[in-house]
C-alpha cells in the first residue's frame, strides 16, 4: 500500500461488517505501517497460515472465507469447522501477542479470498502504540477463547461417529479434486486423529456406510460429491450448533 488513502479506499469497497471492523481498527495505524501492507489474492484451497511456520506476517481478511485445521487437544489434533468457514477479519496475532514464535494451528482458505498481508514485527510496534487497536484485538481474542471452549466442550461429547462425520467432511472440503474422495489413512491413524480407539472408529464407519455416507472399498473409506453433500448438512444441522 503506498498510503493511507489507498487503503481506506481499498476497505471501503467492502460491504458490512467487515468494512466497519477495517475501519476502526486502521484509524490510527501509522503512514509508515501502511505503506508495508501487501495486497494478496489467496486462491481457494491455498493455505495462509501454517502451523510450524514463524509468525512472520498478520493477515486482515477483506473478503472471502477461511477455515482452521490442526487444533491440538488431548494430545491429539482433530479439525473443527465452523459451518462454511469463520468470521475471524484479523488472523495470526495471536501467537505473537502471546510470545509464541511459532503459528500453532493451520488456516486455508474455504473460498478465493482477499487479503492484507502485514510483517508482524511493525504490526506489533503499533499495537503498542495505538490503544484503540490493541482494545478491539483484545475484544476479539476474548470472543475467540469463549468460542474455542464451547467448541472444546462439544467436540469432547462427540460420538465416534459425529467426529468422523466432523473429520470426513473437512478433509473433502481440503482435498483438491472433484468426485470421489480417497482416505488414504489407515484406521490406526484414523483413531488417532479423531481421538477414539480403534474399534470405535470401526463401529462408527460401519454406522456411516449403513446410512450411504461413506462407501468402503479395497480397505479404503471413500466418499463421493453425493455423500460429501450429505455430510456437510448432517454436520451443519446436529453438530455445529
Amino acid at each position: 500500500m503506498e498510503s493511507k488513502q489507498e487503503l481506506a479506499q481499498v476497505i471501503a469497497r467492502l460491504g458490512g461488517e467487515r468494512r466497519q471492523y477495517l475501519t476502526d481498527f486502521f484509524e490510527n495505524c501509522p503512514e509508515e505501517l501502511v505503506q508495508t501492507i501487501q495486497y494478496e489474492r489467496v486462491p481457494r484451497g491455498r493455505t495462509i497460515l501454517q502451523a510450524g511456520m514463524n509468525c512472520g506476517y498478520v493477515w486482515g481478511i477483506l473478503n472471502g472465507e477461511i477455515s482452521v485445521t490442526d487444533i491440538q487437544m488431548l494430545g491429539n489434533a482433530y479439525s473443527f469447522v465452523e459451518g462454511a468457514g469463520f468470521s475471524s477479519i484479523i488472523i495470526g496475532d495471536f501467537e505473537p501477542f502471546a510470545g509464541i514464535a511459532e503459528f500453532r494451528n493451520t488456516i486455508y482458505a474455504v473460498t478465493d479470498c482477499e487479503a492484507l498481508k502485514i510483517p508482524t514485527a511493525d504490526y506489533m510496534r503499533w499495537m503498542g502504540q495505538d490503544g484503540g487497536a490493541l482494545f478491539m484485538r483484545a475484544q476479539n481474542f476474548a470472543k475467540t477463547l469463549a468460542q474455542e471452549i464451547s467448541n472444546e466442550r462439544k467436540y469432547l461429547l462427540l460420538n465416534g461417529r459425529d467426529r468422523l462425520v466432523l473429520y470426513l467432511s473437512q478433509a473433502y472440503e481440503k482435498w483438491d479434486g472433484t468426485g470421489e474422495y480417497v482416505l488414504k489413512k489407515t484406521q490406526t491413524q484414523l483413531a488417532q486423529r479423531i481421538g477414539m480407539n480403534v474399534r470405535t472408529v470401526q463401529r462408527s464407519i460401519q454406522k456411516l456406510e449403513a446410512d450411504g455416507l461413506v462407501s468402503c472399498q479395497s480397505s479404503r473409506l471413500r466418499v463421493s460429491k453425493e455423500q460429501y453433500g450429505k455430510l456437510k448438512e448432517y454436520r451443519e444441522e446436529k453438530l455445529l450448533h
